[in-house]
């Protein structure tokens, strides 16, 4: 089976052809790599001013071994973000996946939060 990171990644990219507006993923490490948890950062994303996780199945039919979890956030959902007024689930650790990144995982703390730095498409 496909490493989590490598579903991700095809995820992402799916994502991202589907929604040229978005401007970063990132990929919520699962410490149990059973799971793909996937934050994305969108202008196509109406503001809601809340945090509403989308769960889905595995789909092995389509190469997608595994469930996922899908966060969408508007610009302005990011900035409630920034000002700790909005909060993700307790996730562990987070990595930005796109647009690429080599970076180590990095634990999800409100300091952390300012790593949704917009990205120009």
């Amino acid at each position: 089976m496909k490493p989590v990171d490598e579903v991700a990644r095809a995820l992402a990219n799916a994502h991202k052809k589907a929604d040229p507006d978005i401007r970063q993923i990132y990929l919520i490490e699962d410490p149990s790599g059973k799971e793909v948890r996937l934050v994305e950062v969108s202008d196509s994303v109406g503001f809601t001013g809340t945090v509403m996780p989308f769960r889905f199945a595995a789909r092995p039919d389509l190469d997608v071994p595994y469930p996922s979890v899908l966060i969408l956030l508007s610009p302005e959902e990011k900035a409630l973000l920034d000002r700790k007024e909005l909060d993700l689930p307790r996730w562990p650790f987070h990595r930005r996946i796109w647009p690429s990144s080599s970076s180590s995982p990095t634990p999800w703390t409100p300091e952390a939060l300012s790593c949704f730095a917009s990205h120009a498409s």
